[in-house]
């Protein structure tokens, strides 16, 4: 076990090499191609002011010799990798402040969203695969399996450009059931202080449409890949065959067998679905004001903040790659013959 973990962390650590490198080709060398001053870039000036000309320039000097960015491209590489793997991501001129700085007061509310609905899209399938799979397996008609199959699929393929706004404006505008954003949940529109459990109580009713949301277009996948499993493996595989000839009841064939060979494909498949879900944060903080990273993100985009969208792509690479992480050790641990290189 301890020689598969060094192997993957080797793995996942020269991943996140390779996308650092790519970043640095996307951030910095195509547009030094393009004919982009990337010192003008950094400091987030487009043309220089009458006035203060003199003191842009100094600022564009000053981090011009910061980031190396007259050096060689070796060198340049060198000092970005060194600058990613310390999270020294330089100062954002859209926000005014260090990008560590912006990353920490915006990064909670991009992780708790992720997070949340990684964990209820995940029970979600489990429970609604399962539930599937034994009403095909042992329902006449089969309603459960037709029923939950046809909400999966049809959620699956609603694009959530289109179903977060229907939720947002039906659930908070017109209804008014949940706020219009998380500053009015917190701050009342500036009339109320909320602290204690009142804050984090209001915090949770702000993220339950956009968890909501996330979890709706998210499941079905899952789900539909676990109920499918399940039954190729109850029906076809030898080993449950076996299991039957040999009088084992069929709900231990089912859970303890066709079940835990089903889920492997489905870990897989919640590694695939997190990069989904992280693409689906930038529409999801947009069309509900939660401002997360994915939110900042964007308003960096619209200034051309060169650091900050930086930070931001390795970031939302490691985190990646610390989910991935985690299910290889999960799927090592349900399959033994992962771990053993079989």
């Amino acid at each position: 076990m301890i020689r598969f973990i060094i192997d993957r962390l080797i793995n996942r650590f020269l991943t996140l090499v390779v996308l650092s490198v790519v970043s640095f080709l996307l951030f910095e060398v195509i547009p030094q191609l393009l004919g982009f001053k990337l010192g003008f870039l950094f400091a987030g000036i487009s043309q220089l002011s009458p006035k203060n000309a003199q003191a842009q320039l100094a600022l564009v000097n000053t981090l011009v010799k910061e980031y190396g960015l007259n050096g060689p491209v070796p060198y340049r590489i060198f000092k970005f990798l060194v600058n990613m793997f310390t999270f020294n991501f330089g100062y954002s001129p859209t926000f005014k402040e260090p990008v560590m700085t912006v990353v920490a007061q915006y990064l909670p509310n991009t992780l708790i969203l992720s997070g949340v609905s990684l964990i209820t899209t995940s029970i979600l399938s489990i429970v609604l695969g399962v539930f599937a799979a034994r009403s095909f397996l042992t329902s006449k008609r089969k309603a459960g399996d037709l029923s939950s199959s046809i909400f999966s699929i049809g959620t699956y393929f609603i694009p959530i450009i289109w179903i977060g706004p229907i939720i947002y404006f039906v659930f908070a505008v017109e209804l008014g059931a949940f706020p219009i954003n998380l500053a009015f949940a917190l701050n009342g529109g500036g009339t109320h202080v909320y602290t204690g459990a009142s804050y984090y109580l209001r915090y949770l009713w702000a993220a339950t449409l956009p968890i909501l949301a996330l979890t709706l277009i998210g499941f079905g996948h899952r789900q539909q890949l676990l109920r499918n499993n399940i039954i190729e493996e109850y029906t076809s595989a030898g080993y449950t065959s076996y299991a039957r000839a040999r009088g084992i009841s069929p709900n231990q064939i089912f859970y303890k067998h066709a079940f835990r060979n089903a889920i492997l494909p489905w870990v897989t498949q919640v590694g695939l679905d997190v990069a989904f879900l992280l693409s689906g944060i930038y529409f999801i903080e947009i069309i509900f004001q939660f401002p997360g990273l994915g939110y900042a993100s964007v308003a960096a985009a619209t200034t051309l903040d060169i650091p900050f969208l930086i930070s931001t792509t390795f970031l939302f690479g490691l985190y990646t790659l610390i989910v991935l992480f985690l299910l290889d050790f999960i799927y090592s641990i349900l399959d033994p013959r992962i771990r053993l290189g079989e």
